[in-house]
């Protein structure tokens, strides 16, 4: 890897451990994330992901280990090249509080996303969100 890559790659390595796993996004997310970061998410509007990314990005992560607090995330696969990491990120935990419009199941879940990320300067300035296999959703549907 460049050193460029591996930068990258350290940083999203560090939101997952420090940030999902530790709890500890918080105080985290100016360091990692851009200011102008534009997200495309499952049920962000597109416009939103453009106008406030940042922020949506904080909601939801901060949401996401409220939700689960004792969730536990791996990665199972993660490519880079230049600027751009690709990422599996695996997750399970209980399902304690309302997520993502899913209330409380109090259930133990496994799923997993797809991220896609474009860095600039060490900052993720692009993301996109891609769910697969969808257990909370999936959950509305019981």
């Amino acid at each position: 890897m460049t050193p460029v890559e591996e930068r990258n790659v350290a940083c999203f390595n560090r939101f997952v451990e420090e940030g999902l796993n530790q709890k500890k996004i918080g105080s985290m997310v100016e360091e990692i994330v851009a200011h102008n970061l534009i997200m495309e998410a499952p049920g962000v509007p597109m416009i939103d992901g453009r106008l406030n990314g940042m922020e949506i990005f904080r909601f939801f992560t901060t949401s996401f280990i409220d939700a689960f607090p004792d969730v536990k995330c791996s990665l199972a696969h993660c490519i880079a090249t230049g600027d751009v990491v690709a990422v599996d990120i695996l997750y399970e935990g209980t399902h304690a509080k309302e997520f993502a419009g899913v209330p409380a199941t109090n259930k133990y879940i496994k799923g997993g996303e797809l991220w896609y990320m474009k860095f600039a300067n060490g900052k993720i300035r692009n993301l996109r969100i891609c769910e697969y296999g969808t257990p909370l959703r999936n959950m509305l549907l019981e």
